[in-house]
C-alpha cells in the first residue's frame, strides 16, 4: 500500500469572521446560551428590570431589554469586538471577577451567527446609539430615539451556519432550556424585576421588591413553598443560605437543585453530591431532593474560567466544599425532624388490637378492573372478630407450572450467594394450600410456616407490586374510561412544563388522568383512574412533567410503564410500613402475592419476599455446623 502524502501548510491567522463562528460555538450552543448571555449583561450594568422576549422559542427571536446604565457609541463599537470588557485590567483581576461575565467574546459571538441589533443609551445622553451587524458584518451605525438602557435583539440565530441549526431540539425543549436560565437568575437577583414573554405570551412576571421566598411561590406556587425549609450554616471559608426541601418534597431528577455562588447560577459536583448527602437515609430509593442554595464565599476560593460559558466552576477545595455542604443541611434537616418529631404510639398487640374499619369505597385492598364487578363475601375464620365484608376480584391468571416461580430474589443475583447451600425454592404450589391469615411482624412483615422454612413478606413492597399490576392492566384495558369527578382538580405548573402538559395530555389520558387547561399555568383534572388518591395528583402530575422534561421520548409504551412505577405511590389507601392490619387484610394481601408473577419485586426493584430456612436457624443456634 501506497502511504498518503500529508500537505503541509503554513501557520496563518484566522480571519476574524473565522475567529467569531469558533468563538460563537463555544458561548453559543443555543438559543438559551444566547439569553443567559444577555441577562448577564443587563444584570452587570445594573439593570432593575429586565424583559425576556422570545419568538419559537428563540430560535427566531430573542429580545432582551434592561434599564441599566446603557453604553455610549464608542464603547458600544467597543462591546461588539473580541476580548473587549470592562470588567478586568490585568490577569489578577480574574482571581476576583464579582460580576457575571468578564471574557468581552458574547457580543460579537452572537452577533457573527445571527442579524443583531443594540440599541443603547446612557442617562445623560440625548440619543441612543443603534448598531446592526449581521454575521457577523457591521451594517449601520446610527443615532434613534430610545430611553435609558439597552435593547438587544437577535434574528434568525445560525441563519449563516444551518449545519448548527440542525443540531437544535424542539420548540418544547429549546423553550424549557431558555425559562429555566431566566428562572435561575430571577431568584439569584432578588432586587430585579423580570419578565419573560414567548410569542407575545406572558409566561411569568416576577416583581422587583419581592424575596427569594416569594419568588420560588411565583415560580412554582405556593404548595410548593410550603415543604421548604430556611438553610443557614458554612464552614471552611463558605456560607450556605437559601431554602431546601423537606423530605417529603422529592423530584425523579435534579430538575429542582439549584446552586449560586456570588449571586451567579452554577454547576459544581461538589456542591452537588455533598446536598444529596445531607438528605442520606432519609428519602427513598430514586427520589432526589429540593433545594435553592446560595454560597457566598471570596471569589479567590473559586476557579470560574474553567468553562467556555462559565457555567461551571471548580473550588480550590472540592472536598471541604462538599462536607461543608453537606453538614450544613445534615444539621437543618436535624434540627426539623427534632422540633416536628412526636411520640410513637403505644404499641398494641395485634391478637388485642381492635378490628379495623375500611376506610371506604374503593377499600384498601381493592384491585378490582375499572369495569368494577359486583363484590363477593370473602370467606372469614369463625375466630375473626366481625368485620365489613371485602371483595378482591381480580382479572383471572393462568396458573405457572411451579419452574417458573422459583424465588429469584433481586433481578440478577442468586440468593444462594447470601445463603450458601440453600437451594431456590418454589413459592407458588406451597402458598396456594395456605387459607388462614399469615402473622405480621413489626407491623411490616408477613410472616408464613413452612415446614422447613419461614417466608417473609415485606407488606408495602407487595401492595405496591400489587397496585402497580391492577393499575397497569387498567390502563392497557381498551374499554377503560377515567371517571368523571363532579369537582376538578386544579393543578399549578411551572411555565417551563405549561408546554409540555398541553402535548402531553394524551399520555396523561393513557396514565388514568384527563387534564384540561384552565387558564395561565394551571389546569384542570376532569376525569380520574378510580385507583388514584385526589390529594396526591397534583404530585403526580409533576412527577411525570419532570421525566418527560429530561428527554425526547422515543417509545411511549415504555414511558407509560416506567411512569407508573413512579405514581404507584399515589395510589388509594397505600398500604405502608408500621400499618396494623386486619386478619382479612393480611390473607387478602396473601392471596394477591399468590397469583404474582415472577420477578417478585415491587416496581423500583426491591424485593418482596424473602426466606429463612431450617438450616439457616439449626446453624445460627449452632446445632448444625
Amino acid at each position: 500500500m501506497t502511504e498518503r502524502k500529508r500537505e503541509i501548510r503554513p501557520v496563518r491567522v484566522l480571519p476574524e469572521d473565522v475567529a467569531n463562528k469558533i468563538a460563537a460555538g463555544e458561548v453559543v450552543e443555543r438559543p438559551g446560551s444566547v439569553v443567559k448571555e444577555l441577562i448577564e449583561n443587563a444584570l452587570d450594568a445594573g439593570a432593575s428590570r429586565i424583559i425576556v422576549r422570545l419568538v419559537a422559542a428563540g430560535r427566531r427571536t430573542i429580545e432582551i431589554i434592561d434599564n441599566g446604565h446603557g453604553m455610549g457609541e464608542q464603547d458600544a463599537l467597543l462591546a461588539i469586538e473580541r476580548h473587549a470588557t470592562s470588567k478586568i485590567r490585568k490577569a489578577d483581576d480574574i482571581d476576583n471577577v464579582v460580576t457575571m461575565g468578564f471574557r468581552g467574546e458574547a457580543l460579537p459571538s452572537i452577533a457573527s451567527v445571527s442579524r443583531f441589533e443594540l440599541v443603547t443609551r446612557r442617562a445623560s445622553d440625548e440619543h441612543a446609539t443603534r448598531i446592526r451587524i449581521e454575521g457577523g458584518v457591521l451594517r449601520d451605525v446610527s443615532q434613534v430615539s430610545s430611553p435609558p438602557g439597552t435593547r438587544v435583539t437577535v434574528n434568525r440565530l445560525y441563519f449563516n451556519t444551518p449545519v448548527r441549526a440542525k443540531f437544535l431540539k424542539g420548540i418544547t425543549t429549546e423553550l424549557s432550556q431558555s425559562i429555566d436560565i431566566v428562572q435561575r437568575h430571577a431568584l439569584a437577583s432578588p432586587g430585579v424585576a423580570f419578565q419573560l414573554l414567548h410569542n407575545e405570551k406572558l409566561l411569568f412576571d416576577i416583581p422587583q421588591n419581592t424575596s427569594l421566598k416569594e419568588r420560588i411561590a411565583l415560580i412554582w406556587g405556593l404548595g410548593f413553598v410550603d415543604d421548604l425549609v430556611e438553610l443557614d450554616g458554612g464552614d471552611a471559608g463558605l456560607t450556605f443560605s437559601g431554602f431546601i426541601g423537606t423530605p417529603s418534597l422529592t423530584r425523579s431528577g435534579r430538575t429542582h437543585q439549584f446552586f449560586f455562588f456570588n449571586g451567579r447560577p452554577v454547576v459544581n459536583r461538589s456542591l452537588q453530591y455533598g446536598f444529596e448527602e445531607g438528605y442520606r437515609g432519609l428519602l427513598t430509593v430514586g427520589r432526589r431532593p429540593v433545594g435553592i442554595v446560595l454560597v457566598t464565599a471570596p471569589p479567590r476560593l473559586v476557579d470560574v474560567n474553567i468553562h467556555p460559558a462559565k457555567r461551571e466552576i471548580r473550588f480550590r477545595d472540592e472536598n471541604a466544599t462538599r462536607q461543608a455542604l453537606r453538614e450544613a443541611v445534615r444539621n437543618r434537616l436535624g434540627q426539623l425532624l427534632r422540633t416536628t418529631s412526636q411520640p410513637a404510639p403505644e404499641r398494641v398487640d395485634e391478637e388485642d388490637a381492635p378490628p379495623r374499619e375500611f376506610s371506604g369505597a374503593p377499600e384498601r385492598l381493592r384491585y378490582e378492573s375499572a369495569r368494577r364487578p359486583e363484590p363477593q363475601p370473602a370467606p372469614r375464620d369463625a375466630g375473626d372478630a366481625p368485620e365489613p365484608s371485602v371483595s378482591v376480584p381480580r382479572p383471572a391468571l393462568d396458573p405457572l407450572p411451579p419452574a417458573q416461580t422459583e424465588f429469584a430474589g433481586l433481578p440478577g443475583r442468586d440468593p444462594r450467594e447470601e445463603t450458601p447451600g440453600v437451594e431456590p425454592r418454589a413459592f407458588y404450589a406451597p402458598l396456594g394450600q395456605i387459607h388462614e391469615a399469615p402473622m405480621q411482624l413489626f407491623a411490616t412483615y408477613l410472616l408464613v410456616p413452612e415446614d422447613d422454612r419461614l417466608l417473609i413478606i415485606d407488606q408495602h413492597a407487595l401492595h405496591e407490586r400489587l397496585t402497580y399490576d391492577a393499575l397497569l392492566g387498567d390502563l392497557q384495558d381498551a374499554d377503560y374510561q377515567a371517571q368523571q369527578l363532579v369537582v376538578p382538580i386544579l393543578v399549578d405548573v411551572p411555565p417551563s412544563y405549561v408546554k409540555l402538559v398541553q402535548e402531553h395530555r394524551d399520555l396523561f389520558s393513557k396514565l388514568g388522568i384527563e387534564l384540561e387547561p384552565f387558564g395561565g399555568n394551571t389546569f384542570q383534572v376532569t376525569a380520574l383512574c378510580h385507583l388514584y388518591e385526589d390529594s396526591a395528583i397534583p404530585g403526580v402530575v409533576h412527577r411525570v412533567l419532570d421525566t418527560l422534561a429530561q428527554g425526547d421520548l422515543f417509545n411511549r409504551e415504555e414511558l407509560v410503564s416506567d411512569l407508573l412505577r413512579l405514581t404507584v405511590e399515589a395510589c388509594r389507601s397505600s398500604v405502608k410500613a408500621g400499618d396494623h392490619l386486619s386478619a382479612e387484610e393480611r390473607r387478602e394481601l396473601l392471596e394477591g402475592f399468590r397469583r404474582l408473577r415472577p420477578p417478585y419485586t415491587c416496581p423500583h426493584g426491591r424485593p418482596i419476599i424473602t426466606e429463612l430456612t431450617q438450616v439457616q436457624m439449626e446453624k445460627s443456634f449452632r446445632r448444625r455446623q
